[in-house]
């Protein structure tokens, strides 16, 4: 992203995606000293279509892009990135086309990061759930959905974790409160599937999962929770999920400020894998 913003998505029909390439389009017909309505004219486009391609409520065309950087004067390494994402924001895995703006955005998001840290108090983290386990939360989360949006949601929640083993895998640092371990979501079955997941897959060299003991007493994530995405060519970014949208803030610090204290107050992975391996015969 080309600057410190807290963006908010999930309320409308924008992505987050297409908000980035719009952002960066307004900005280069500024620079290049154009109104909407010269650009508009001079493609033979509505300016409501310009506007919706600014404001990230519609996705231009490969073919569109490239003709407003002529425009703006924009060529070479800047020309051919730009052509990039607008591919990537116009490319959409089959499972996106069923679930939310939040939902895939996010996945869209996580897709380019290096790395992810998160925190998690009351539930174990996406990336590391089980299927019967990830079913459980979503019906949870709000009882009035039916069985298709949990099972589109699912979808999405077990392609993201694709890439925990991809050739160049996401780099995952998560930390767990020990509540979200002994609260039996699904049942003493589906808890023990789910602890012997976190075991194994803790054992991956890419994955780092620990504890967070109730002995810590309060703490700094006692707040919600926390995620922070890392990129290696961009700005890193928090996120922050409520029920009203989701938030992506680029001020990071305070996050991680928080998510060093409370990886400080954890048990060594080492310790915490065992502790989760020996909790599984509290579901009996």
């Amino acid at each position: 992203m080309s600057q410190r913003v807290a963006v908010r998505v999930g309320a409308g029909g924008a992505t987050l995606r297409g908000r980035q390439l719009g952002l960066q389009l307004r900005e280069l017909r500024d620079e290049a000293g154009l109104t909407g309505e010269e650009v508009a004219k001079r493609m033979g486009r509505a300016h409501s279509t310009l506007s919706r391609w600014e404001t990230g409520a519609l996705i231009p065309r490969v073919p569109d892009v490239y003709f407003m950087l002529e425009l703006y004067g924009v060529d070479g390494a800047e020309r051919d990135a730009l052509l990039r994402s607008t591919r990537d924001a116009r490319e959409r895995e089959d499972w996106e086309v069923d679930v939310s703006v939040a939902v895939a955005d996010y996945a869209w998001l996580e897709s380019r990061a290096w790395k992810t840290e998160t925190f998690q108090d009351s539930v174990v983290p996406g990336l590391l759930q089980t299927a019967d386990y990830a079913r459980a939360v979503l019906r949870a989360w709000d009882p009035a959905n039916n069985q298709q949006w949990i099972e589109r949601t699912l979808a999405a929640r077990m392609a993201r974790q694709r890439r925990l083993t991809d050739d160049d895998p996401l780099q995952l640092a998560a930390v767990i409160g020990e509540g979200a371990l002994h609260r039996p979501a699904g049942g003493p079955e589906v808890m023990r599937a789910q602890l012997k997941h976190l075991v194994d897959i803790a054992a991956q060299p890419n994955v780092d999962v620990r504890v967070l003991p109730f002995g810590t007493g309060a703490h700094g994530g006692m707040t919600g929770p926390i995620t922070i995405l890392r990129f290696r060519d961009d700005h890193d970014v928090a996120t922050v999920e409520t029920r009203g949208g989701d938030f992506y803030l680029e001020e990071v610090e305070p996050f991680a400020h928080a998510l060093r204290r409370l990886t400080a107050a954890t048990l060594p992975q080492r310790k915490s894998v065992a502790m989760i391996a020996a909790m599984r015969r509290e579901f009996t």
